[in-house]
């Protein structure tokens, strides 16, 4: 049986490393490239978001070219291992940066991107604008409304036992120490309006916090969190109301 000369598979071995190496390098850097000038706003942070899930692919590949690469380099023991060895880990790391920041969170979150804790009455924005295209991908309000009591069955609003302007304060000052960006509060009217900033793109999400007076004394909190771009906000704004709302519980 024929078999290739060693210098032959050598150079094989070399070439492919180099290949494998030189994409997974240039990959690398366009992922890091695309993610910052998105987070800076240097270009369309969904721009960037999408360049960045482009690359998916390409990283499949040259994993599988670089595994390839390595194991001709163990089998005919020939040719430097190193650069196929570090084009996997690039590669490699690359997707599993791509499973777990989207692929995983996409698989376990609800195509939503409008969550509130109160789908039959939800707090209106008043200051900030409502994106045009909030329904996609539904038809309708009933249909989206039943996707949320679907996705997130447990979200819903929370009665504090103080006033309600000394919970909108408390509200407001929680919010800035989020590094929210409060747009409107009118105290008579117990709402509050804000952006909030998710993963690191920063996606802009616009949130409202509602409070309304129980004969009681206390107060029930509403909150509505929705996203300026995209279908899915990857489970984001449900968590940011639960971890809002568990927080502002305390103080």
């Amino acid at each position: 049986m024929a078999t290739l000369p060693a210098s032959t598979g050598s150079r094989w071995v070399k070439w492919i490393g180099a290949f494998a190496l030189g994409g997974a390098i240039l990959a690398v850097l366009i992922a890091v490239t695309s993610l910052t000038l998105a987070r800076y706003d240097m270009i369309d942070k969904l721009s960037g978001f999408i360049g960045f899930m482009m690359l998916l692919n390409p990283a499949r590949a040259l994993a599988v070219i670089a595994a390839i690469g390595l194991l001709l380099a163990f089998v005919r023991k020939t040719g430097p291992k190193w650069q196929s060895a570090t084009a996997l880990v690039l590669s490699g790391g690359l997707l599993v940066v791509i499973y777990y920041a989207v692929i995983l969170p996409a698989g376990e979150a609800p195509p939503l991107h409008d969550i509130t804790t109160d789908v039959d009455d939800p707090p209106q924005f008043q200051t900030l604008e409502l994106r045009a295209d909030n329904l996609i991908p539904f038809q309708s309000e009933e249909e989206w409304r039943a996707a949320h009591r679907t996705g997130y069955p447990d979200i819903g609003p929370v009665v504090i036992d103080k006033s309600p302007s000394e919970v909108l304060a408390n509200a407001r000052a929680l919010a800035e120490g989020n590094g929210w960006d409060i747009a409107s509060i009118d105290i008579p009217a117990g709402h509050m309006e804000a952006t909030a900033y998710a993963g690191y793109l920063r996606f802009r999400d616009d949130v409202i916090v509602e409070v309304t007076p129980i004969d009681d004394g206390s107060t029930r909190v509403d909150m509505r969190s929705v996203s300026r771009v995209g279908l899915s906000d990857l489970g984001y704004n449900a968590k940011r109301i639960e971890a809002f709302l568990a927080e502002l519980q305390t103080l």
